[in-house]
């Protein structure tokens, strides 16, 4: 058990993780602490024949090692069934005229007489997230690495990874568990099956969109067939909390390498450790010039934008790119340079068409079509062509009468799709059934755009397939004809992700180019968390943090126009409006709602002892209107005076002294904000940065307060 004494060390658990596509402004390398647990669960015995040997192999009892019959029920070539016998009497499983040994009798009889011969236990391991007492949705078959600790240091651990000559030390932060850890919890059976079917679910999303995954998800058994050792080893999975350029959200991978962990992620927010703060002030790049427009330099940062959020999509385009641009500055006039030009332009078309593979990746695993897998997996490639013609037509696409074989989808491909195997055409069948069911499928906006994409890349293909496997089209495509299938096939990919617009093939913006607006928001984020804390920025409502988020902004700018002033003076009345208006939407009628609300309001400042007297509340706050006060208790709108005697009308009589304890001048700070902003309607406010620091320490502390009574 992980409490028993022994080796105290830290036992570090490594999985690859892929993060293409992010560009990161600052990381964290965390070993976060999970209790490992062993399982078997059952598994499909692996033969040690392959389906064709196997196939063979049991004909051969029926037709007594006949190559030629043989051939012909199995649909093989002669030639292809010769070869498996001779495999087979490598194994001794036939003899020398290719009649079944005795070896091979044994076998196809182990095979029938017990239901449970294909069956055998597999030793795998799962992880118990120790911060949140969760099972994490993965599953590991096989024995755990360990990776080698070369020094320990409080918080501080460093790990030795790579292989001798090649060794790279990295420092990483432990997460270390406490007395509140779930240091008892023990999986129940049903939760490995759940975390078993999540784990597929996450593994068919993550292949679909990466180009290589090192570990299979196992079939999800029965629970009863399930059996844990209850005795856990405390380990620690090494994973990496990042902050991307220009976004404040802290991003933590999932320790298995199938993504990010907002579980993970949230348990750093709420622990609101100072480090992880300073992790987000890593990330501020200080270049750029708060001051500038917030729309400079956004068109010539799109196309970079874009190859981040797609990367492979994008090396698919640049490639092609690189290998156009190579064949146009060829001369050919000789036989070699004419085999290089078409292997230029062969290349070219193979990144085109694996471009648009990507694409509809991103837009199957945007929209699963889980029944329609089923459907095309249990039908032969003739049934599947016919159906997917008729759905097409539907869909808006025609003149793909040319796309001769591209709607031909075998079952066994559909099927592969589970594995993260994923070809064009079991793509473009899913991706064309799930748009009959979905009016927003991204493949209505490409039947508009271009109803004949079908016979496109049905034309791509053609060129194509012959390129993929080393040899040359039947007709050698012209260059100009390649320049328009680059053309097109950009303008495809932009119509199925819009988000990729700025895609082109130009060159990407350089980094002072692009636009700062994000790095200034995202410094306003840190700020903001500096100042009121990360746990407490992370949980308020999104409109409150985005009004938060401008204040700093304006605030951080090194000079203030009077346009700007009076829009500081407007943010902080709104952003005490809406703190005041979610405490009125979390509360419940401290009296029932009824009579004069405003005078019940008013009293209760008096006997929470806010104030002495009625008379000494602000004149702002006396003279809301009553209605403004009944819609405000309603959550119906009011204003910024309503939302406050609304509380008032609304806690009960413990919070409201609390609130007078934590800020006793919050009423008198709210007054002095409805006056403000009434002045600023209408005429120019003149804050010195004085008073810019003490109404924003006072709004600071005056939300703080309020959100604590929701």
């Amino acid at each position: 058990m992980s409490g028993k004494f022994g080796d105290q060390r830290p036992k570090v658990i490594r999985f690859r993780a892929a993060m293409d596509g992010l560009d990161i402004a600052a990381r964290q390398v965390l070993l976060w602490p999970c209790h490992a647990f062993s399982i078997s669960i059952p598994q499909k015995k692996k033969s040690g024949l392959n389906v064709f040997e196997e196939t063979v192999l049991r004909l051969t009892e029926v037709e007594s090692g006949d190559t030629a019959k043989i051939a012909e029920l199995a649909c093989l070539d002669p030639e292809l069934v010769s070869f498996i016998q001779s495999r087979l009497r490598q194994l001794n499983l036939v003899d020398d005229r290719n009649d079944l040994s005795g070896e091979g009798k044994d076998h196809l009889i182990s095979q029938r007489s017990d239901a449970d011969a294909d069956v055998e236990y597999a030793v795998g391991t799962i992880f118990l997230d120790l911060h949140t007492g969760k099972l994490i949705s993965y599953l590991h078959m096989g024995g755990l690495h360990h990776e080698s600790l070369a020094s320990i240091e409080g918080d501080w651990v460093t790990i030795t990874t790579g292989t001798a000559g090649k060794a790279r030390a990295i420092k990483c932060r432990l997460v270390r568990p406490d007395k509140a850890s779930h240091w008892k919890a023990v999986p129940g059976s049903e939760d490995v099956v759940k975390a078993i079917r999540e784990f597929k679910r996450k593994f068919k999303r993550h292949a679909l969109l990466s180009q290589d995954t090192e570990q299979y998800p196992p079939s999800v058994p029965m629970a009863e067939a399930i059996s844990i050792q209850p005795e856990p080893e405390l380990v620690y999975l090494y994973c990496e909390a990042l902050i991307q350029t220009g976004n404040s959200d802290l991003l933590v991978t999932d320790g298995c390498g199938f993504g990010f962990s907002e579980t993970f992620a949230g348990y750093l927010v709420s622990q609101g450790w100072p480090w992880v703060v300073d992790l987000k002030s890593r990330g501020v790049v200080d270049r750029f010039n708060s001051d500038q427009s917030s729309d400079e330099g956004r068109e010539e940062g799109a196309s970079a934008d874009a190859s981040k959020k797609y990367p492979l999509i994008a090396r698919s385009l640049r490639r092609a790119q690189e290998h156009l641009s190579q064949a146009r500055q060829m001369s050919v006039d000789s036989s070699s340079q004419e085999k290089e030009f078409g292997r230029l332009t062969g290349l070219a078309v193979v990144a085109l068409y694996e471009a648009i593979e990507w694409a509809l990746r991103v837009v199957v695993s945007d929209n699963p079509v889980l029944h329609w897998e089923r459907v095309f997996s249990a039908q032969s490639f003739q049934a599947n062509d016919k159906m997917l013609r008729s759905l097409a037509v539907k869909v808006g696409f025609d003149g793909f009468g040319r796309a001769n074989t591209l709607l031909q989808v075998q079952a066994g491909k559909i099927l592969a799709l589970e594995r993260g195997i994923a070809e064009m055409q079991p793509l473009l069948a899913l991706a064309i059934a799930g748009a009959t069911n979905d009016a927003h499928h991204p493949l209505h906006r490409l039947a508009v755009a271009d109803s004949g994409a079908l016979a496109f890349i049905s034309s791509l293909k053609e060129f194509r397939d012959p390129a993929s496997h080393g040899g040359f089209p039947e007709v050698e495509p012209t260059l100009e004809l390649l320049m328009n299938f680059r053309d097109r096939t950009v303008r495809l990919v932009r119509t199925l992700i819009p988000d990729a617009a700025g895609y082109g093939l130009e060159a990407a913006a350089k980094p002072g180019e692009r636009s700062d607006i994000d790095q200034v928001r995202y410094k306003a984020r840190v700020d903001l968390d500096k100042s009121l804390g990360l746990a407490f920025v992370h949980a308020v409502a999104p409109s409150l943090r985005e009004e938060l988020v401008k204040l700093t902004m304006l605030d951080n700018r090194r000079s203030l126009d009077p346009e700007q002033k009076n829009e500081y003076v407007v943010l902080l009345a709104s952003i005490m409006q809406i703190a005041l208006a979610e405490v009125v939407k979390a509360g419940k009628p401290a009296t029932q709602v009824g009579g004069n609300v405003k005078e019940v309001a008013l009293r209760r400042m008096v006997e929470t002892g806010f104030y002495a007297a009625a008379e000494q509340i602000p004149e702002s706050i006396r003279t809301v209107s009553a209605g403004r006060v009944f819609r405000a208790v309603q959550a119906t709108g009011a204003t910024l005076g309503a939302c406050l005697l609304a509380v008032f009308f609304l806690k009960p009589e413990s919070d409201l002294i609390w609130l007078r304890n934590a800020y006793p001048g919050l009423v008198d700070f709210v007054a002095r904000l409805t006056r403000l902003r009434g002045h600023g309607n209408n005429q120019q406010i003149d804050l010195s940065r004085e008073d810019m620091a003490s109404y924003k320490a006072n709004l600071f502390k005056g939300i703080k307060a309020v959100m604590e009574v929701i």
